[in-house]
């Protein structure tokens, strides 16, 4: 089965997950960055390593975060980009007709519709 790595690391918590292809978790984990965001991926990393099954490939690595190029000189992301903008991506995905979608940290995300 083909998997694939997200590593979000932000200045408060950092999230290892590794999802299959159609979508769904295989594992995931929810550390506190305590200031040390390389070595906190470092120990996400290896939890998750022996959480899933060993049919399982990663076929890709992604990382995000207010840290994502630490998170990167780390995992050798094959993509790297901002919290905001991987939101952004993936409000896309699941709702692909949004005109264009903001945060912001008053009032989280609000999207707007064509039509």
């Amino acid at each position: 089965m083909d998997g694939y790595l997200g590593v979000d690391v932000g200045s408060v918590t950092t999230k290892c997950a590794i999802i299959a292809e159609a979508g769904e978790s295989i594992t995931h984990n929810y550390l506190r960055t305590q200031g040390k965001p390389v070595a906190v991926v470092r120990r996400g990393l290896g939890e998750i390593q022996g959480q899933f099954p060993t049919d399982v490939m990663v076929r890709g690595v992604c990382a995000t975060g207010s840290a994502c190029h630490l998170a990167d000189s780390t995992v050798d992301a094959d993509v790297v980009e901002n919290g905001i903008t991987a939101q952004a991506m993936a409000a896309l995905y699941y709702v692909p007709d949004i005109l264009y979608c903001h945060r912001d940290r008053w009032s989280g995300f609000r999207t707007h519709h064509h039509g």
